[in-house]
C-alpha cells in the first residue's frame, strides 16, 4: 500500500491507512445499542467510512433503528469537519467525491446520515414507520433517530473516527442543511448545543408533525368547497401577482415579497376573468385565500376564512402545483401542496403532496387503504391534535432557547423563501420572534443567530432566473465562526430579465433592503434599515386581527 501524502499548505495527513479503521470500536452507542465500521480507500475521494449504528433503546420497542452513516475523510485534511442534513424522510446515506462535493475539495471531512432507516431508498415515503408484525405497531426506535438520534450520532461518532483516522480532532464542525436538513440543524442546536460550531438551516422544517398535517390543508379545502382548481386558474392568479407586485426598486419584475404587496386586492380582482379552463369564479378566490391564510377553525365546514388561525398558510405567489403529479412517487402523487391533475373526461381532482399522504396512512393511521376524500372536517382536527401530540417530543425543533447553544459559542444562520412551495415560510417567522424573545432580545439574539428571508425564493431555492437567493450562506457562516464576521446581510443573486443581479438580504426583523440609487442590479444600491418591522404570519397583507 503506498503511504499517505504528506501534509501541505496547512491541510493534514493521515496518521494510519484507511483501511486500518474497519472494525473500529465506537463509543456513546445509544443504549444497548452495536455498531459496525468498515473503510475503504478511494481514488479521488480519499476514505470513504461506512458506519451502521443499531438502535434498539425506546423501551417501547418496534423493530431496530439502523443509522447508516457515510464519512468521507480526504487525503488532506483542513481539520474541519461538515455533516450535510437530509430531505424529506431522508434517503440512503451517500459518500461524496471532490468533483461534486465542494466542500470535500476544500479538504473538508464530509458526512451524511440516513435518518436511521438503512435500505429504505424511496424519500417521499416512510414505510420503515409502521410494524407489519404484529399490526398496527410503530417503530418508536426509527421515530427518534429520524427526529433527532441519527444527526446526533452522526456528529459524535464522524468526530470520533476523525480523530482517530488523523489523530487529531477536528478544530471546528459545521452542519449544512436545508428542509429535512434545516430541521436536523436547527434541532442539534436546541437539543445538542455542543454538536456544532456553526449551522445553516435553511427553509427549516420546525415543527414537522404539525406542518405535515397543515400541508393536507389546501387539498381539503379545495374538496370541501368541490373545486378543484385547475392549472390555468392557478397560473392565472400567479401571473397577475408578478404583474402587480413590485420589487424593492419600484420595478414589476416578478420577484416580490408578498408582505408589501396588497395580495388580497389582485386575488379579488380577477374574479370574473375569463380563462382557458372557465371563467375565474368567487369560490375560486376563496379556495386560495383559505390556502394562502391556512387552517383556521371555525367550528364549521362551510367557513374557511374565519375562526382560530391553526397553522400558517401557502405564501402568495408560491407554486401551487409544485413539480405536479407523478403517482410513481407515493400516495397522493402530489409534487405540490395544491396538486390538481384533470382525468379522462375532462374533469379535474386533486393529487395531494406524497409525504404528506404518506404521513396520514403510516403514522396517523397505521392504514396504507386510507384516502384524502374520506378525511371530515372534524376529524381533520382530531388528526392535528394527535398528531402533535403523539410525536411533538421527536421530530418538533421548535424550542426557542438557545442559550446553551450560543454559550458553547455556536453561530447560526438560518433563512426562508418568501415563495417556499413545500415548507410554511410564516413557520419560521414564528419561530424567530420567539427566539427573539426567549434569547434576551434583538441585539443579544443577533450576536450568534440571525433570520433572513428571500422573496420570490421557492422551496431551498439557488440562485438563478426570477431567483434572487442566498449565494454562499455555507460560507458566511464560516466566516463568523472562524473570523467573527457576523453577516450584516445573506449575500444574494441570480438572474432577471437577462441580467445578472446581486442584492443584499436584510436581517429579520428589519424590512427588505431599500433602494437608495444606483445600478438596481448591484448590491451597494440597496441599504438595511435598522428600525424592527414584526411580521405577523397568519395575516395576509392588509388583513388584521
Amino acid at each position: 500500500m503506498a503511504s499517505p501524502p504528506a501534509a501541505t499548505s496547512g491541510l493534514a495527513a493521515p496518521s494510519q491507512p484507511c483501511e486500518a479503521l474497519t472494525g473500529l470500536s465506537l463509543p456513546g452507542l445509544p443504549p444497548s445499542g452495536t455498531a459496525a465500521v468498515t473503510a475503504r480507500q478511494v481514488a479521488g475521494s480519499g476514505c470513504q467510512v461506512s458506519i451502521s449504528i443499531t438502535d434498539t433503546s425506546d423501551p417501547r420497542g418496534g423493530q431496530p433503528g439502523r443509522i447508516g452513516i457515510a464519512l468521507t475523510l480526504p487525503d488532506r485534511w483542513n481539520r474541519k469537519y461538515m455533516a450535510e442534513g437530509g430531505g424529506v424522510y431522508c434517503g440512503p446515506a451517500n459518500f461524496v467525491t471532490l468533483a461534486a462535493d465542494r466542500w470535500l475539495a476544500a479538504g473538508y471531512a464530509i458526512s451524511q446520515d440516513d435518518c436511521g432507516h438503512t435500505g429504505s431508498t424511496n424519500m417521499f415515503t416512510s414505510p420503515w414507520v409502521t410494524n407489519p408484525s404484529p399490526p398496527p405497531a410503530l417503530n418508536w426506535n426509527r421515530i427518534n433517530d429520524f427526529g433527532y438520534l441519527a444527526h446526533h450520532q452522526m456528529a459524535t461518532q464522524s468526530k470520533f473516527v476523525i480523530d482517530q483516522y488523523y489523530g487529531a480532532g477536528a478544530r471546528h464542525s459545521y452542519w449544512n442543511g436545508c428542509s429535512t436538513g434545516g430541521r436536523q440543524g436547527m434541532s442539534e442546536a436546541q437539543n445538542y448545543p455542543r454538536d456544532f460550531d456553526g449551522i445553516l438551516a435553511g427553509a427549516p422544517a420546525l415543527n414537522w408533525n404539525q406542518f405535515i398535517v397543515a400541508q393536507l390543508w389546501p387539498q381539503l379545502v379545495m374538496k370541501w368547497n368541490d373545486d378543484y382548481l385547475p392549472t390555468c386558474k392557478k397560473d392565472l392568479v400567479n401571473t397577475a401577482l408578478k404583474a402587480h407586485c413590485r420589487d424593492q426598486n419600484g420595478q414589476i419584475d416578478g420577484v416580490f415579497d408578498p408582505r408589501n404587496c396588497d395580495v388580497l386586492g389582485v386575488l379579488h380582482r380577477l374574479v370574473g376573468t375569463a380563462t382557458p379552463c372557465g371563467t375565474f369564479s368567487a369560490t375560486d378566490a376563496l379556495v386560495i385565500q383559505a390556502i394562502w391564510q391556512g387552517p383556521r377553525r371555525s367550528g364549521s365546514q362551510n367557513d374557511m376564512l374565519h375562526g382560530k388561525p391553526v397553522w400558517f398558510g401557502l405564501e402568495p405567489g408560491a407554486s401551487m402545483d409544485g413539480a405536479g403529479y407523478s403517482p410513481a412517487t407515493g400516495p397522493g402523487g402530489g409534487l405540490g401542496l395544491a396538486t390538481t391533475r384533470q382525468l379522462a373526461d375532462g374533469r379535474w381532482t386533486g393529487a395531494p403532496f406524497v409525504p404528506t399522504a404518506d404521513w396520514f396512512q403510516n403514522w396517523l393511521k397505521q392504514n396504507p387503504d386510507w384516502n384524502y376524500t374520506d378525511e371530515s372536517y372534524q376529524q381533520y382536527w382530531q388528526d392535528f391534535a394527535t398528531s402533535g401530540r403523539q410525536y411533538d417530543y421527536a421530530l418538533s425543533a421548535a424550542n426557542p432557547d438557545l442559550r446553551a447553544f450560543k454559550a458553547a459559542g455556536g453561530k447560526l444562520i438560518m433563512w426562508h423563501g418568501l415563495a417556499d412551495q413545500l415548507i410554511f415560510t410564516g413557520d419560521s417567522i414564528n419561530y424567530y420572534n420567539r427566539a427573539l424573545a426567549a434569547n434576551g432580545g434583538i441585539r443579544n439574539t443577533e450576536s450568534f443567530f440571525r433570520y433572513f428571508l428571500a422573496p420570490g425564493v421557492d422551496h431551498c431555492g439557488a440562485p438563478g432566473p426570477r431567483s434572487i437567493a442566498p449565494t454562499d450562506p455555507m460560507q458566511q457562516v464560516i466566516d463568523w465562526v472562524e473570523h467573527g464576521a457576523a453577516p450584516a446581510v445573506l449575500n444574494a443573486s441570480g438572474t432577471i430579465n437577462g441580467k445578472s443581479v446581486d442584492r443584499p438580504l436584510c436581517p429579520y426583523p428589519g424590512p427588505d433592503a431599500a433602494y437608495t440609487g444606483g445600478d438596481p442590479n448591484k448590491a451597494g444600491s440597496y441599504t438595511c434599515s435598522k428600525r424592527s418591522q414584526f411580521t405577523n404570519p397568519f395575516l395576509l397583507n392588509g388583513q388584521h386581527g
